[in-house]
């Protein structure tokens, strides 16, 4: 019987504890011993694959497993995406024999630097693959710079073998691995391994009982949800039903890994008028602020000595490239602080949603782990939004909701906050810089609403 190396070790060894990502959307695995982390990486990917897509990013530079199972010459990857705008769907590859995994190679320059690592991409990227329940792994070193921003970014670190590296402060951590070796004992696993050891200790008979038992409750669901999947499919955003039935509006020879984000959407010229305005009452779409009256002055910050007692930490969820695809569920609209707000990347208009208020890192890191706890957050990651535009101020506490409702019946998404004198103000938007807040003061104009600029200060409700 041939032994195995310690690479096809270590790939099992991340098929083995596959099971402890189950709830997990973006991982970054990392070691010293580049090796090392890739065939954990790609043994995560090829357990997890066979329930849902998979990308295994690398950031290691050309690693020569995941450049192994490569087919094709094109050359480009990590690299030319995050620098020069190559579309991250077009840079997947798929592998032979595991449909349901990707792979996304460094590309033509070099990855292992801070201008990747620290990339806020890595952010909105990680996002996408939690609105639909797909698996990001990114495959690193922990001593390139920006491996901080990186781990922060993707919300989630498995440490493998032997690495000693300090973990990043707010990142959820994965057990690491024991080193797999037949000659040593069984290694010490820690208690959030648990799952994964029993199922490989479990018995034929159980793991068969078990099997029909999950068998006849997935055939359940499956008759439930085919009753009402019409239903379901109207209600999904576009992009993530076009991902689910593999029907999209023109023929791509790529199959698409996550919906379009930042990085890999170029939005068109003829819709983009269209999504970065508001909406009226019944729905129809406002009309440009120049064509309404002159072009309004520069904006201002109204309460500048406010700036140190701002409320200016909120958690970052996500981002769309239409307003549409960016509204939040009923679930999240019931969170504090959610705010919904036109931002400028370039040229392309997005809409970038953010979820509370807090005047302190800390508190705001406090939030996050408890979205991430209810799996409201996959990753998600900490912004500094100190700018809101003020739509009321003084309000008796017992009115916002009404407030806010007849806001949200023109068509805007608004919020409230606690002041110290125990009145409320309502908001809309979070931004970090005034002329971010620009385009969305213009829409509200052209709606007859005269926002305030101001750093937004007070608590949640």
């Amino acid at each position: 019987m041939t032994s195995l190396g310690p690479t096809e070790s270590w790939e099992m060894e991340g098929r083995r504890l596959a099971p402890l990502l189950d709830g997990i959307c973006s991982v970054v695995i990392a070691a010293t011993d580049s090796a090392m982390a890739t065939s954990m990486a790609l043994g995560v990917a090829r357990a997890q694959g066979l329930r849902r897509r998979v990308a295994v990013a690398d950031l290691i530079g050309e690693s020569p497993a995941i450049e192994a199972l490569l087919t094709g010459d094109d050359p480009h990857g990590i690299s030319d995406s995050f620098l020069y705008g190559v579309s991250l769907n077009k840079i997947a590859r798929p592998i032979q024999g595991a449909e349901n995994v990707f792979l996304m190679p460094s590309g033509t320059e070099a990855v292992a630097h801070d201008a990747v690592y620290a990339n806020e991409r890595w952010r909105r990227l990680s996002a996408g693959f939690h609105q639909v329940g797909a698996l990001l792994v990114v495959v690193a070193n922990p001593a390139t710079p920006g491996f901080a921003d990186l781990c922060a970014y993707v919300g989630a670190l498995m440490p493998v073998g032997d690495t000693v590296f300090p973990a990043p402060r707010g990142v959820t951590l994965i057990a690491p691995p024991a080193p797999p070796s037949p000659e040593s004992p069984p290694p010490m696993i820690r208690p959030s391994a648990a799952r994964a050891r029993d199922a490989a200790a479990e018995d034929g008979p159980s793991r068969r009982r078990r099997l029909f038992a999950i068998m006849a409750v997935i055939a359940a669901i499956a008759v439930a949800v085919g009753a009402f999947w019409p239903q379901l499919m109207a209600r999904l955003p576009e992009p993530i039903a076009e991902l689910i039935t593999g029907r999209q509006r023109e023929p791509d020879s790529t199959t698409i890994v996550v919906p379009p984000t930042p990085m890999d959407t170029v939005v068109q010229t003829d819709s983009a008028p269209t999504d970065s305005l508001l909406r009226d009452s019944t729905g129809a779409i406002v009309p440009a602020p120049d064509s309404v009256g002159p072009t309004a002055p520069p904006l201002t910050v109204e309460n500048a000595a406010d700036s140190l007692s701002a409320s200016r930490y909120a958690v970052y969820f996500a981002t769309a490239n239409t307003r549409a695809a960016a509204m939040p569920d009923a679930r999240v609209r019931a969170l504090d602080a959610v705010a919904l707000s036109p931002v400028a990347e370039g040229s392309e208009q997005w809409f970038r949603v953010t979820v509370g208020a807090s005047a302190t890192r800390a508190q705001a890191e406090s939030l996050l782990t408890k979205l991430r706890a209810q799996k409201i957050v996959g990753s998600g990651s900490i912004v500094s939004v100190p700018y809101a535009l003020r739509l009321l101020q003084n309000v008796t506490p017992t009115l916002i909701p009404t407030r806010l409702a007849e806001l949200a019946n023109r068509g805007i998404i608004a919020y409230a906050l606690l002041q110290p004198d125990g009145s409320a103000n309502v908001y809309t938007g979070a931004f970090e810089s005034p002329t971010q807040a620009t385009p969305l003061a213009d829409s509200l104009r052209a709606l007859r609403v005269a926002p305030v600029l101001v750093y937004r200060t007070g608590r949640a409700f």
